[in-house]
């Protein structure tokens, strides 16, 4: 009776790490969308008040490597359970990581505002945003449904991204050659693409902590 208790609490503690992690992906996307929605619609409200909300992600961050350290101290789980127990500090580490990426995306649509960025490459900058964004959801939903295949499929989604990454940065070299004058706004965009690679990266750590929280296969170690 006693196990079925102890059991029961971990289970509970568990339910509560994960609705965590949840709660801080979905927040983590509605910074990058709408810092991205910044970078061509520039408002100085929205901006102060994402670079404000980064300090709940970090909040966030605190609270879910506490919970997690308390429960592998006071439970003593093994394997399965000790993956699930280590991976959310994990997982939260890269979302706070993309949690920053959107504060500076932010910071840098300030000052973006006042100069002429090329539409056309700052659209490719937004398309790769809207990438990853949709692979971190995925990612997310990964990680509640336990879904080994998603994760994969997430994994190799990232070759576009930095496919695109590397046009975005031949473009924008090509054009500062043609229009010198213009070299700042294209090592902005530059700068922000590069960026969008590294969020495409930290969702793919998640996507391993998916994989190795259902099989116990390190992916990064065999690589």
């Amino acid at each position: 009776m006693e196990n079925s208790h102890i059991a029961s609490r971990h289970d509970t503690s568990m339910r509560r790490i994960q609705s965590g992690i949840l709660d801080m992906g979905d927040l983590v996307i509605s910074q990058l969308r709408q810092a991205t929605h910044a970078l061509t619609h520039f408002d100085e409200e929205t901006v102060t008040q994402l670079i404000a909300t980064d300090r709940t992600i970090n909040g966030m961050h605190k609270d879910t490597y506490a919970r997690a350290e308390r429960l592998i101290a006071l439970r003593q789980p093994m394997a399965l359970d000790l993956r699930q127990a280590l991976s959310p500090i994990n997982i939260a580490s890269n979302l706070e990581r993309i949690g920053d990426h959107a504060k500076s995306t932010a910071k840098r649509a300030r000052l973006l505002a006042p100069l002429s960025a090329d539409p056309a490459l700052l659209g490719e900058v937004q398309n790769m945003s809207a990438m990853v964004q949709i692979m971190l959801s995925d990612a997310l939903r990964a990680y509640d449904d336990s879904d080994t295949q998603l994760a994969a499929e997430i994994r190799s989604r990232d070759a576009v991204v930095d496919q695109m990454n590397k046009d975005v940065f031949t473009d924008a070299v090509s054009a500062i050659e043609h229009a010198p004058d213009q070299a700042a706004a294209y090592i902005h965009i530059i700068v922000l693409a590069r960026g969008v690679e590294r969020v495409g990266d930290h969702v793919v750590n998640i996507a391993r902590h998916i994989h190795q929280i259902v099989t116990g296969e390190d992916l990064k170690a065999a690589d």
